[in-house]
């Protein structure tokens, strides 16, 4: 899966024709034999101070990603709008108490950011984290940060782990290759 942090693109504009670009390259037909694109995610800041939350919701629901990953805030805003289209809903939380709270809000996923994750980093173990968020939710759960030291598949409980990649590069090509930008 590729996300794109909505923030990332400004002013607005700059966001739906990077949106624009994503939806319009997988919808292209593919050359016979090359594998299928995979779906790619919208990272929202849902935070009460992302002044453009709106209009970027006005633009989920027009380009309908997938998957929409949710951050720094409550993901209420986007529940709505996304299951309306059949889309996905994944909350990035930092701790159990905003895990519960995301699921209680009804997200379909967690993406359970872990002790070495930087930028807004838990302070838990991975190991800690999927324990504790295994006690209360059976849905999809990916981890971000502190997983280099264990094999994936030795990760119970855990669906994903997520990467960051930062490149000079057009969003769609970046999808198209099936890198994670967070």
């Amino acid at each position: 899966v590729g996300a794109l942090p909505a923030a990332n693109a400004r002013p607005i504009e700059q966001l739906e024709s990077w949106i624009r670009e994503i939806t319009q390259s997988l919808q292209a037909p593919s050359s016979p034999g090359t594998a299928t694109p995979a779906p790619w995610a919208l990272n929202l800041m849902t935070h009460s101070s992302n002044s453009r939350l709106d209009a970027e919701l006005r633009l989920i629901e027009r380009y309908r990603p997938p998957l929409v990953i949710t951050a720094l805030g409550s993901p209420r805003p986007a529940i709505e709008i996304v299951h309306g289209y059949g889309g996905i809903v994944i909350g990035d939380v930092v701790s159990p108490t905003l895990a519960h709270k995301a699921v209680d809000a009804g997200v379909d996923g967690l993406a359970c950011i872990c002790a070495g994750a930087g930028g807004h980093t838990g302070s838990l173990s991975p190991f800690a984290f999927v324990s504790a968020v295994r006690e209360f939710f059976d849905g999809l759960v990916v981890l971000g940060g502190g997983f280099l030291a264990f094999q994936f598949g030795g990760m119970g409980g855990a669906d994903g782990k997520l990467a960051t990649v930062q490149a000079a590069v057009s969003p769609a090509a970046l999808l198209l290759s099936g890198l994670l930008l967070a």
